[in-house]
């Protein structure tokens, strides 16, 4: 295939910088390998509120009014995200022959995990706890990716752990960051991949075609990018198992004099039979003002400091489609909607307990897609494809029987991969 006589070649092209992407570039450039990061979204600063949203949240269409959203900036949904940090399941992914033990070790030491004090949770939190406990729910806190030192005053947006950190690491080792570049598809060549083609914004309205040549191409552009991307580029059995979206929606109520402030959301909650999941969905104001603008309760949106949620969310299993327009789609099951009922009846007797009233639910939403790529199907125990040297590494790999929210497992996958090619290139 001819090269543009300006195309620089790199070692390896990494598609997207959230947590997977950025940990895998991180390794490579730490091994002098010659990285260049292609990010769909902006490079702007990040705020906390309606104005960052705006920019970078887009919503992916998953069936009949529902929807998940995902973020286009450096740093992928850590942009957005509550910053749960579970645990990889370390059997389920050497059932599959990859052994994440060294990498999730690795992550223990340098990241910062920490599970929040009490003086952290904010009113309703430790309200839902001592309702939640006392009607049996089996209510405990959960390991949350947030730098206490940066909360000596409370609540801070920035004290969340950003992949950003891990982009700017490998910049500093001299990977190359490309924003406004959208991945179209992977060149390739005898049945492996040596580059890719992208659209890259100039302005505002300008678009131009460019391609880039690497030994290596990683994508990790998200859950649902990624599939899509690879079918584009020939590769056409993904997502014939279909997709996980894991539904759910808020409950909240107000209870008069609550006076709470500012929260880190999803600090608690149980797991329900079922794989039924309600948590503490109390979040700092500016968020949850977005929440209740996008319910459409303008002056519910007025009310945080008596304001007391439980978020609910099923975690199903693969089904649906990708369909030939690039659009994701099922339909839930019965099965999952009575889920869904019994979480919502849930959510409200704890709320209740906790002395709160005028409840109401969100619409149901999706919280993110993945799945659609399976190991030992559409990649081997290396994360490569049918196509030589083309490997993914995002939510789209991650199997339906992961129970748990992903980053922390996308970082040790990021790692992982990373240290592999670094030894193959």
């Amino acid at each position: 295939m001819d090269k543009q006589p300006w195309s620089e070649e790199y070692d390896a092209i990494v598609v997207g910088s959230g947590p997977a992407g950025a940990a895998v570039a991180r390794e490579l450039s730490k091994s002098k390998k010659k990285v260049l990061i292609l990010e769909r979204g902006g490079n702007q600063p990040l705020k906390e509120g309606l104005r960052t949203a705006a920019v970078v949240v887009r919503a992916v269409s998953v069936g009949d009014k529902l929807a998940a959203s995902r973020a286009f900036t450096t740093g992928g949904t850590t942009a957005v995200y509550f910053a749960v940090a579970d645990s990889p399941p370390l059997e389920t992914f050497l059932s599959l022959g990859i052994d994440l033990s060294r990498e999730l070790d690795e992550a223990r030491s340098e990241l910062p995990l920490a599970v929040l004090p009490d003086e952290l949770l904010g009113a309703q939190a430790i309200r839902l706890r001592e309702s939640a406990l006392a009607l049996g729910y089996p209510w405990k806190k959960n390991t949350m990716l947030i730098d206490l030192a940066k909360c000596a005053s409370g609540y801070n947006y920035a004290a969340k752990w950003n992949a950003r950190i891990y982009v700017h690491d490998a910049v500093e080792e001299g990977a190359t960051l490309i924003n406004g570049a959208r991945v179209l598809k992977v060149l390739t060549d005898n049945d492996g991949a040596i580059g890719v083609e992208y659209r890259h914004r100039k302005g505002r309205k300008d678009f131009e075609v460019r391609r880039a040549f690497g030994s290596k191409i990683i994508l990790a552009a998200g859950g649902s990018e990624s599939p899509i991307i690879l079918r584009d580029s020939g590769v056409q059995n993904v997502a014939k198992g279909g997709f996980y979206c894991h539904p759910g929606f808020g409950v909240f109520g107000l209870v008069s004099g609550l006076k709470a402030g500012e929260n880190f959301g999803a600090s608690m909650g149980a797991t329900l039979e079922g794989g039924i999941g309600v948590g503490d969905a109390n979040f700092a104001r500016t968020l949850y003002r977005m929440v209740m603008f996008g319910s459409r309760r303008l002056i519910r949106a007025f009310l945080h400091s008596q304001s007391i949620g439980v978020g609910v969310v099923v975690q199903e299993g693969s089904g649906g489609e990708l369909r030939e327009n690039g659009r994701y789609y099922k339909q839930l099951k019965e099965e999952d909607l009575g889920k869904l009922a019994k979480g919502e009846e849930v959510a409200r007797q704890i709320i209740q307990n906790a002395g709160g009233k005028h409840l109401f639910k969100t619409t149901l939403g999706a919280a993110h897609v993945g799945g659609a790529v399976r190991i030992k199907e559409h990649v081997d125990e290396n994360l490569q494809t049918e196509y030589r040297n083309l490997y993914v590494c995002d939510g789209s790999v991650i199997p339906d029987s992961v129970k748990i929210s992903p980053t922390l497992t996308l970082i040790c996958l990021g790692k992982h991969l990373g240290k592999h090619l670094s030894g193959a290139l």
